[in-house]
Parts: structure tokens; sequence; C-alpha cells
């Protein structure tokens, strides 16, 4: 009887990039590193590696007329909310562009613009927000 082996070879390319952090962020970041991922081997490595397709993911840097529509915002704020309070408004373009009575309707109106403000004149936006960061605790590796 004659027995043969396989030997599978893997290979899996890894990358280190070095950079630096300041130490409370550091404390922080391998703290809740091994609370997501568990105290194994290779969780802060996992957990960086989420981190980082999560920052490529979205865009945290806002544009110009981003920028020219929440200074825009800022300016208008307190007039809007003596004339206008509980109406819709949009903003586009770095100026008002509508009042609206319902959301439907300031959602229909039309311009060519690649960011808009659309809100409730008055209300107050929640201060929490969530980037979705909810992940299930999976072992990184053997310890």
């Amino acid at each position: 009887m004659k027995v043969l082996k396989y030997i599978w070879a893997f290979s899996i390319l890894m990358k280190s990039i070095k950079g630096s952090l300041p130490e409370e962020v550091e404390k922080a970041f391998r703290r809740r590193a091994m609370e997501h991922y568990g105290y194994a081997k290779g969780a802060v490595s996992k957990a960086l590696e989420d981190a980082i397709k999560l920052w490529l993911r979205y865009d945290f840097y806002e544009s110009e007329e981003e920028e020219e529509n929440n200074q825009a915002f800022d300016a208008l704020a307190a007039e809007l909310e003596a004339k206008h309070a509980g109406k819709y408004a949009v903003i586009g373009g770095g100026r008002l562009i509508s009042i609206c009575d319902s959301l439907r309707e300031a959602l229909a109106v039309e311009g060519s613009f690649s960011h808009r403000l659309v809100f409730k004149v008055g209300e107050e936006p929640s201060s929490k927000v969530r980037l979705g960061w909810r992940v299930k605790r999976i072992p990184a590796g053997s310890t």
C-alpha cells in the first residue's frame, strides 16, 4: 500500500505600513480591537484592516459646494427660523433655493447640484451619529 502525501502551499501576500499615532489613540484602538475581536493574536491587525477599508469606502472631506452650502445654512439659519419655522428649506449652490410645505415637495425641487441641503426649519438634527460599525466578534486566529 502506497501512501501519497500532498502538500498544499498557500501564500497570502501581506504588506506592512508603518506610521505614528498619539499614545492615547493607540491605547484606545488596541482596547477596542480586543473588545471586538478577542484577545487572540492578530486582533489588532484585523481591526486596523477593517478601519482602513471603512476609511477608503467613505469620502470624509467636504467638497467646495458642500462647504458653500454649509456656510449659507449658517448665515440663513436665524432668518429661516424666524420666518419659516416648520417648513422645509432647500439650499444648493451656496444659496437658498426653495421653501416648501412638505418633504416630498422639497425633494422634488429641480436643480443641477451635486450637493444640496434639505431640512425642516427649526428641527434640531440628532447629535448622535453611527457610522455603521456593527460587527460580530470573530476570533482572529489561534492563540
